[in-house]
């Protein structure tokens, strides 16, 4: 990779990080400046998603001893020793850094972003549009109601979630986050009869495609590519020009790369043995504020 595109790539990375950051922070998490990190802290919610350390935005190398006043300052709240950051904004050798600080993986999500203008060096990305199936419709929540059936279809036993990694799924306060432009709800619709739902995260002119379920029965390759695809459209429509998302899985991925995504780099979060092994495979809710949230890995 030439000077010109590492540059390209890095200001993307930027991009996605910043996104992340800003919709933790709309969940209720606070940010310190710790030296050359930043704590990411929820005054009321221990959600390894929302309470972790991560260098700060500019930051080529963060010294292992910074990482460390980090991680003590995070401690001293109450939380697990955690560090996230973007593979592809720091050289390999941080990770074995974390690594010599007693740390382990413990997981990471690779990142599929999706561009409206294409690289610079690739400028013409392919489009997200993929028709749908003719007896398949797709309508954006705008009230309540449309609300309540998205959370029914979400929860319900006999479907799929299908991506949710990086940013947690907050029950309550949906209609305000929707009306306030910060969220985009998706219903999928077969014949009448709801049988998926999509999530975005809106800020400024960057999207996340926060999460995805099918039904199991109805769950094929061409759906769930037409409920990608939607949920693109949808944020493309909102004026975004990145929408990012997680490939969780290599089937993810080949759905998010035929609709345009690219391969953009890992998220990757280190933490002690002890707090690594109790969140492995959790699915569980907590409570912040008195609304429900759900973390699935």
């Amino acid at each position: 990779m030439d000077d010109e595109a590492l540059k390209e790539s890095r200001r993307i990375l930027r991009r996605v990080q910043d996104h992340l950051l800003a919709a933790h922070a709309q969940l209720g998490a606070q940010r310190e400046a710790v030296g050359l990190v930043d704590v990411v802290y929820h005054p009321s919610s221990a959600f390894a998603n929302l309470n972790y350390v991560t260098p700060r935005r500019n930051t080529a190398w963060v010294p292992s001893e910074m990482v460390q006043q980090g991680i003590a300052h995070l401690q001293q709240r109450g939380r697990a020793a955690r560090v996230r950051y973007i593979e592809g904004l720091y050289p390999p050798l941080f990770g074995a850094a974390l690594r010599e600080l007693g740390l382990v993986v413990e997981h990471e999500t690779p990142l599929m972003v999706y561009l409206a203008g294409g690289l610079a060096s690739s400028p013409s990305s392919p489009a997200t549009a993929a028709p749908l199936p003719d007896d398949v419709s797709v309508t954006t929540c705008a009230d309540q109601r449309g609300i309540e059936l998205w959370w029914y279809v979400w929860r319900n036993a006999h479907f799929d979630v299908l991506t949710l990694g990086a940013e947690p799924v907050l029950v309550g306060r949906d209609l305000a986050a929707v009306t306030a432009g910060q969220q985009l709800d998706l219903l999928l619709y077969r014949d009448s009869f709801p049988v998926g739902v999509a999530r975005l995260s809106v800020h400024g002119q960057g999207a996340h495609l926060v999460g995805m379920a099918l039904m199991k029965e109805a769950r094929t390759s061409s759906l769930l590519r037409a409920l990608a695809a939607a949920a693109a459209r949808a944020a493309l429509d909102r004026g975004c020009d990145l929408i990012c998302a997680p490939g969780e899985t290599e089937a993810d991925r080949l759905t998010l790369r035929a609709l345009g995504f690219r391969d953009f780099g890992s998220l990757v979060c280190y933490a002690s043995a002890k707090a690594a092994s109790a969140s492995t495979n959790e699915a569980r809710y907590d409570c912040i504020l008195g609304q429900p949230v759900l973390s699935l890995r």
